[in-house]
C-alpha cells in the first residue's frame, strides 16, 4: 500500500487474494478488560510491527519495526531465575510462534525511579491462522500480568480453542492490505478497526490508493520516506498527519510490510495503522515541561563539560521534572516550603534556605542575615534595602554570591552565611517572594545548577501564587460561613452549644447551618439544616433559608410542621432554587408554652425534612434515636405534607442535632455512622455540652473532615433535688 502523492487512484481492480467474508473477531474480553501488552510479530522475520500503549511503556525507546528479541532485551524481560529471557531455551521469538502453546512466565521491570520491583507476566503467542492470507504469517503476542489470574486463564483458553484468531484486528489495530501488482497499489481489504479509525467504509476505499488519507498538513517528507521504503520492498514505518472521512486530522503511526510468495515475488502490502494523537500531544507537553532541564543540558554540551558535569545536569533535569509534579499537588504555603526544603539541602548542598514572602502587616526591619526558616515572612522595609533578597525582587533577576563574608563582616552578631543564592518568584506581573539558599562557606554554583535553580524558582512561583490564592479564598469563605451562623441565645432553662467544622478541602464553605431562637413563653426553636452543594452558592442559599426560618419562628405561634410548610411555599413563590434537608424543633419547658405536664419533663416537638434523625443522650448514658416516617426535603414540592412528632425530654438529657458530615464518610453507611455516634455519645454522659461536642468531633471527624459538619447540643436541666 502506497502513500505516494501522485494520481488520485480512485479506480482499481476488485479485491484479490482476500475473500470478502466477515472475519472472526472474537477477541477475548480479558484483553480489553485487563492491562495486557499486545505485540504483532511477523513470524518468518521475527519483526515486531505493532505494539499497543502498554507494550510501548515496557520498551519506550524502541522504534518499529524491531526484532522481537531486541524488543525483549529493551523491555528487560527475564525468566524466574533472573536471567534474560533471550538467553533461555524458549526466547520470546519461540513464544510468539506458539511454543509453548500455553505460554510461559516472564517478568519485566517497573518503569519507576522509586522502586526496583518487577511485574510478573504470562507471555503467550497466538498465530493468526484464521486471518486473511497476508496476515497468516503473523502472530499475536500477549503479555498479561499474573496478578490477574482469571485474565491469564482466559487468554490461554482462547489460544487453546483457536478463538483468538484475528483478535488483533478487534483490539484497536487497524489493518489494511493492498495489491502492489495492480496499478497504483490499490487497497483490497481493510479491517473493521480501519473503518473505525478513518471513518471510511471498506466499500468506499477498496480499489483506491491509501493516499486519500493525506491532506494539507501531511508532511511530504514523511510520504517520501514511505515511498522509498516501498520501492526497496522493505518494512517501513512513519508517523504522519492523516485525515478521517469527516475531515478531522489525527496522527497516524503507520507500519507497512511487504509480503512475498514462495518464489520471492512481492504479492501484497500489509499496513498496521494506529491513532497516536494522544501520544504525540503528550510528548509535546512533556517537551515543554522538560525545556528548562534541557536548557541546562544544552549549556553543558556547548561548553563540552566533562562526563561528571553531564551526569549532574541529567540529575537536575530529572529533579525538576519530579519537583514540577510534586509542586502541582501543593495547596498551602507550608506544603510548598516542605516540598523544596529537602531539595535545597540534598541536591544543592546548602546549609539552609527556603522561601522569603512579603508580609504587609510588618513594618520593622529584619536582620541582614535572617531568616533561615523554611517559609519566613519579610517586612515591607526589608524589600527596600540593598541586600540580595531586595535586589532579586526589584530587578527580577537571580542574585548569586559565591563569597559574601566581607560584606557581612560588619553585620551585628555572627553571620550565618558565607555564600548565598536569591531567586525572585515571578508569577505573571508580580513578584510573590524569593527562593533563597545559603552556605556556611564560600560556594560557587556551576552554570547547570544556576539554571536548575531558575527553573525551580519558576515552578515554585506558580505554586506559591496558587497556594496564596487558595488560602485567601478559603479565608474569605470561612469568614462568610461563620458570619452566616447564629450566636446562640441565652436561655434560663437550656444550655445551647454548637460547632461548625468546614471540610478540609475545597472552599471551606457550604450549606450546613444551625440556629436557635428563644420564643415568648419559654420555648426555644432549634434548627439544623444542610443545603445541597459545597460552595459559595450553597452558602448564599443557606443564608436565605436561615433568614426566612428565623422570621417565621417569631412572627406567630405555630407547630414546626406548619413553619416548614410555609417555608416550602415561600421558596416556590420567591423562585429560590435549591434543595435542603433540615430539622425544626420546639423545646417546650415543663408546664409552659402548651406543655400541660406541669412540673414534668420538657417536651420536644419537631418535624424532619429528609435530615439525619436527632439523637437523645440520657443522663445515665443510654441513647435514643428520634426517628419517624421519612418526609421529603424542602425545595421540591411546595405542597408537601408535613407532620410533627412529639417526645418527652427527661431532666439532664442532651439532644444532639447534626448534619450528615458527622456520620457519613467514605466506606461507612449512614446507619453505621449513627451507630458510631451513639457509641461515642454513651461515653459522654458526664460531660458538659462543650466537652461533649469536642469529643464527638474528635472521635468521628478528626483533623481532616471530608465534608462540612454542623452540630447543635441542647442540654436539659437536671431535676431539682426532692425536699
Amino acid at each position: 500500500m502506497s502513500e505516494e502523492a501522485d494520481d488520485a487512484g480512485h479506480g482499481g481492480p476488485a479485491a484479490r487474494g482476500v475473500p470478502e467474508v466477515a472475519l472472526e473477531l472474537a477477541l477475548p474480553s480479558v484483553v480489553h478488560d485487563y492491562p495486557a501488552a499486545v505485540l504483532l510479530v511477523e513470524t518468518a522475520s521475527g519483526q515486531v510491527v505493532y505494539v499497543n500503549d502498554l507494550a510501548r511503556e515496557l520498551a519506550p525507546h524502541v522504534s518499529l519495526p524491531v526484532d522481537v528479541e531486541d524488543w525483549s532485551h529493551a523491555a528487560g524481560l527475564q525468566v524466574a531465575s533472573g536471567d534474560a529471557l533471550g538467553a533461555s531455551s524458549t526466547p520470546l521469538s519461540h513464544v510468539a510462534a506458539g511454543d509453548p502453546g500455553s505460554g510461559r512466565q516472564v517478568s519485566a521491570a517497573l518503569r519507576s525511579q522509586a522502586t526496583r520491583a518487577r511485574e510478573a507476566l504470562w507471555a503467550i503467542g497466538i498465530p493468526l491462522l484464521g486471518a486473511p492470507e497476508p496476515l497468516r504469517a503473523r502472530s499475536l503476542l500477549v503479555l498479561m500480568p499474573l496478578r490477574f489470574p482469571d485474565a491469564v486463564a482466559g487468554v490461554q483458553a482462547a489460544a487453546a480453542t483457536d478463538r483468538a484468531r484475528g483478535s488483533v484486528l478487534a483490539s484497536g489495530l487497524a489493518v489494511a492490505i493492498s495489491d502492489p501488482t495492480a496499478p497504483d497499489d490499490p487497497l483490497i481489504w481493510v479491517s473493521p478497526s480501519f473503518e473505525q479509525l478513518t471513518g471510511y467504509t471498506g466499500a468506499e476505499v477498496v480499489g483506491r490508493n491509501c493516499r486519500f488519507l493525506q491532506g494539507a498538513d501531511t508532511d511530504p517528507e514523511a510520504v517520501a520516506h514511505l515511498r522509498r521504503g516501498l520501492a526497496a520492498q522493505e518494512t517501513v514505518s512513519q508517523t504522519l498527519v492523516n485525515y478521517r472521512h469527516d475531515g478531522s486530522a489525527f496522527y497516524n503511526h503507520l507500519v507497512i510490510s511487504p509480503v512475498f510468495d514462495a518464489a520471492g515475488t512481492l504479492t501484497h502490502h500489509v499496513s498496521v495503522q494506529s491513532d497516536v494523537t494522544g501520544q504525540v500531544v503528550a510528548a509535546r507537553e512533556r517537551d515543554v515541561a522538560r525545556a528548562d532541564a534541557e536548557r541546562a543540558q544544552r549549556a553543558q554540551a556547548a561548553a563540552e563539560e566533562a562526563r561528571a558535569a553531564a551526569e549532574v545536569a541529567g540529575r537536575f533535569g530529572r529533579l525538576l521534572l519530579t519537583l514540577s509534579e510534586s509542586l502541582t499537588a501543593t495547596v498551602t504555603l507550608e506544603e510548598v516550603a516542605a516540598t523544596i526544603g529537602d531539595v535545597i539541602a540534598t541536591e544543592f548542598g546548602a546549609t539552609g534556605g527556603g522561601l522569603l514572602l512579603p508580609d504587609p502587616t510588618r513594618d520593622g526591619p529584619d536582620p541582614q542575615d535572617a531568616p533561615v526558616g523554611p517559609a519566613a515572612a519579610r517586612s515591607r522595609a526589608a524589600w527596600e534595602r540593598d541586600e540580595p533578597a531586595a535586589l532579586a525582587t526589584r530587578t527580577r533577576q537571580a542574585v548569586f554570591r559565591a563569597d559574601e563574608r566581607a560584606s557581612l563582616a560588619g553585620a551585628s552578631g555572627t553571620p550565618t552565611r558565607a555564600a548565598s543564592a536569591h531567586l525572585p518568584l515571578v508569577a505573571g506581573h508580580d513578584v510573590v517572594g524569593v527562593l533563597f539558599l545559603h552556605w556556611d562557606r564560600p560556594h560557587e554554583l556551576p552554570v547547570q545548577q544556576q539554571d536548575a535553580l531558575r527553573a525551580l524558582a519558576r515552578y515554585t512561583a506558580q505554586a506559591v501564587q496558587r497556594a496564596t490564592l487558595i488560602t485567601e479564598r478559603r479565608g474569605t469563605a470561612e469568614v462568610l460561613q461563620r458570619s452566616l451562623l447564629t450566636r446562640l441565645p441565652a436561655s434560663e432553662h437550656l444550655q445551647l452549644r454548637a460547632r461548625y467544622v468546614p471540610a478540609a478541602a475545597g472552599e471551606q464553605v457550604g450549606g450546613d447551618w444551625y440556629d436557635a431562637v428563644a420564643l415568648p413563653g419559654g420555648s426555644t426553636t432549634v434548627v439544623i439544616g444542610d443545603v445541597t452543594g459545597h460552595d459559595m452558592a450553597a452558602a448564599a442559599h443557606m443564608g436565605q433559608l436561615r433568614g426566612l426560618l428565623r422570621a417565621y419562628a417569631v412572627d406567630r405561634r405555630e407547630s414546626p410542621a406548619a413553619t416548614v410548610s410555609r417555608l416550602d411555599r415561600a421558596l416556590a413563590a420567591l423562585d429560590l432554587e435549591g434543595l435542603a434537608t433540615l430539622v425544626v424543633a420546639h423545646v417546650e419547658p415543663p408546664g409552659g408554652d402548651g406543655n400541660e405536664d406541669g412540673g414534668g419533663p420538657s417536651r420536644l416537638r419537631w418535624t424532619n425534612a429528609g435530615h439525619p434523625p436527632p439523637v437523645l443522650l440520657h443522663a445515665d448514658g443510654t441513647t435514643e434515636v428520634l426517628e419517624g416516617d421519612p418526609e421529603l426535603l424542602i425545595g421540591l414540592f411546595p405542597d408537601t405534607p408535613r407532620s410533627d412528632r412529639v417526645h418527652l425530654l427527661p431532666p439532664g438529657s442532651t439532644l444532639l442535632l447534626y448534619t450528615d458530615g458527622l456520620i457519613e464518610h467514605r466506606g461507612r453507611s449512614i446507619d453505621d455512622g449513627i451507630a458510631d455516634l451513639r457509641r461515642v455519645l454513651a461515653t459522654c454522659a458526664g460531660c458538659d455540652p462543650d466537652e461533649l461536642l469536642d469529643h464527638v468531633l474528635r472521635e468521628l471527624v478528626g483533623d481532616a473532615p471530608e465534608d462540612d459538619c454542623a452540630l447543635l447540643a441542647v442540654r436539659l436541666p437536671f431535676a431539682a433535688p426532692a425536699g
